[in-house]
């Protein structure tokens, strides 16, 4: 989907450099990146053609979903989630009634071992981001969608390696 949202070149794509990065943190082969990024790109038309669809919702108690799904198949998609919900007491919602709940926001987090955290507050505020959360064992930071590029390259600028990155 990174690929397909922001071009195969991973120099242009911070999405697709994470996700690529991730796939290898993984132990995922080479070629099997290689053949997602060209699937993702339109180079490749092996398999069905990917799409990425939100759906919303209530799980049980009220509680508002967003629910990010990539699929080849919408119909079955929103069938396994309608059924998946029903089942555990929640229910399908209409477009728009619970989206207005949530915000999309770049998010990055790490293990707090070894890091010094008045410098990872101060590289994280100067890049743009909103808060930074230091727990006993991980940092979080979370940041407007704009700043994930200057977060992500502040980061990394430091030396500091995020185990979880993304925007949501």
């Amino acid at each position: 989907m990174a690929a397909r949202e922001g071009g195969g070149d991973p120099s242009t794509n911070v999405g697709l450099e994470f996700a690529i990065e991730r796939a290898r943190r993984q132990n995922m082969p080479k070629d099997n990146i290689e053949r997602a990024i060209k699937r993702g790109t339109g180079e490749s038309k092996e398999g069905g053609e990917l799409e990425q669809v939100y759906y919303e919702g209530y799980a049980n108690h009220g509680v508002a979903l967003m629910i990010n799904v990539v699929t080849d198949n919408r119909n079955r998609a929103v069938a396994e989630i309608r059924h998946a919900l029903t089942r555990n007491g929640g229910n399908m919602a209409e477009a728009g009634s619970v989206g207005w709940q949530f915000n999309k926001s770049a998010y990055f987090s790490f293990p707090a071992e070894g890091v010094d955290q008045n410098k990872v507050f101060e590289v994280a505020v100067e890049a743009g981001a909103d808060d930074v959360v230091f727990d006993k064992d991980e940092i979080e930071i979370v940041g407007p969608v704009e700043s994930y590029k200057a977060i992500s390259d502040s980061l990394h600028g430091a030396g500091i390696t995020p185990e979880e990155a993304g925007c949501a």
